[in-house]
């Protein structure tokens, strides 16, 4: 997949630019807060239909304007497409080669999108509500069906929470539809979750193993209110009954996977807890690396990386193998840098410099 151009018009620090990018290695240079995320921000909204994170559209509407728009095109498995998005203070249009898409998740995962950024320590030092999705984005990506469970999913939860906020007179029978459907969908996500944390497993370990020169071994743990041995749809139902009473005095449903952890340990240890720093930096390097070849495994397709100031979290030897996996990478990569030496890659650069929030200078380095 390639994205060969892309157009901003009053997104973020962004007034109106264009770019034209290299298939294969794009560099994004300029100093701190000249909006070198911003752009990365914006292939990201364009390909995955969302930024990095929940923002409010102030924030990504530029200061002063009243509506945004971002048009890119994209060659992917599925041909050529122009992808157009306008977006304002009342909603966001999107449109796939000039036709309105009303409902994004029929064209969510078209495109593949792998991001390396800073904040991806939080996945291990953070709190689980990250990981969890972290792992159902993940799985999103490689099977449509999951986005549609996790949406019934929080629909069912939303209604029983609702009524349980309702009046504290309420019974279990009152409940019971919504108790067999999250239990109907939520046994789905589980079941899913399970299987992708045992398929992405060994390629962790192994390419943690590659980046620290260290025989650690990586497990990643799911913690359940469910008992995950038996038949996971009657187990759950047996759960919300057992926890209905609780569930009435604190208003809300307090089983099920929008309240299981997802963990990760480093030779036994919680990583959350006594990972340090460096280990921290490691096995999110070497996640993100398991995820591109996750997809690449099940979907036979190479995503576009987005690497933000990567290289300064690393340490000279994670460096070298970033960039060793970089050149060996067959796919689109755009990557920002206040250095340009800190950049090891061997091959052409198609260098992007922004200055004043105006993109500069574009240039190719062999």
């Amino acid at each position: 997949m390639i994205l060969k151009s892309l157009t901003l018009r009053n997104f973020k620090s962004y007034a109106s630019e264009t770019f034209s990018f290299h298939d294969r290695f794009n560099l994004i240079l300029g100093e701190n807060a000249q909006g070198k995320t911003n752009l990365l921000e914006a292939i990201h909204f364009l390909l995955a239909f969302r930024p990095f994170k929940q923002l409010r559209t102030e924030e990504i509407i530029r200061f002063g304007s009243s509506e945004c728009g971002l048009k890119g095109e994209i060659l992917s498995h599925m041909g050529f497409d122009e992808v157009h998005i306008l977006l304002n203070e009342d909603h966001k249009t999107l449109k796939l080669n000039s036709k309105i898409v009303y409902h994004t998740s029929k064209v969510y995962g078209r495109y593949n999108i792998v991001s390396f950024l800073p904040t991806d320590l939080e996945l291990i030092k953070g709190g689980p509500q990250g990981r969890r999705r972290y792992i159902d984005a993940l799985i999103c990506a490689l099977e449509g069906a999951h986005l549609r469970d996790l949406k019934l999913y929080h629909r069912a939860l939303t209604q029983r929470n609702a009524i349980l906020a309702k009046t504290s007179a309420i019974t279990s029978d009152k409940i019971e539809v919504w108790d067999e459907k999250l239990a109907e969908v939520g046994s789905q996500v589980i079941s899913r979750r399970l299987e992708f944390i045992s398929k992405i497993k060994p390629q962790l370990n192994k390419i943690y193993k590659l980046t620290s020169g260290l025989d650690q071994d990586i497990q990643i743990h799911y913690k359940s209110s469910i008992d995950l041995e038996g038949n996971l749809e009657q187990s759950f139902k047996d759960m919300l009954r057992l926890k209905f009473e609780i569930d009435k005095k604190r208003f809300h449903t307090t089983v099920g996977p929008h309240r299981d952890q997802i963990s990760f340990s480093i030779a036994g240890k919680d990583s959350a807890v006594y990972a340090s720093q460096g280990e921290a930096k490691n096995l999110a390097l070497s996640l993100k690396t398991s995820e591109i070849e996750m997809i690449k495994q099940f979907l036979g397709r190479t995503p576009i990386l987005l690497l933000d100031d990567v290289t300064s979290e690393l340490d000279g030897q994670r460096k070298k193998f970033l960039f060793k996996f970089l050149e060996d990478f067959p796919g689109q990569i755009f990557i920002t840098t206040t250095d340009i030496k800190e950049i090891l890659y061997k091959g052409e650069i198609r260098v992007f410099h922004i200055i004043d929030k105006k993109v500069r200078q574009k240039h190719i380095l062999t």
